[in-house]
């Protein structure tokens, strides 16, 4: 699901759909679920990762800024582990 909303961005142009839709969804839906924020940055991480094994410099140069985006919005200063905290 990330690596659709992210490629929808970087075909677009526009980190709004990020923005709007798949960081909505993931702040509702990830905590009932009980789905920990760090597993969430370590499949971003991967994906990163994974994603600019395939990519040459300058294909990596458009990508990293909405990647960037992407990771802060998870990052522990967003959501920090509270799972345990609230038990």
């Amino acid at each position: 699901m990330f690596q659709v909303y992210l490629w929808v961005c970087l075909l677009e142009g526009n980190i709004s759909v990020i923005l709007q839709e798949l960081f909505p969804l993931c702040a509702m839906l990830y905590p009932a679920l009980k789905v920990q924020w760090e597993l969430i940055r370590q499949m971003l991480h991967l994906l990163g990762k994974e994603t600019c094994n395939y990519l040459v410099p300058e294909q990596q140069n458009i990508f990293l800024p909405y990647f960037q985006v992407l990771w802060q919005m998870f990052s522990p200063e967003v959501f920090p582990e509270t799972l345990e905290d609230e038990g």
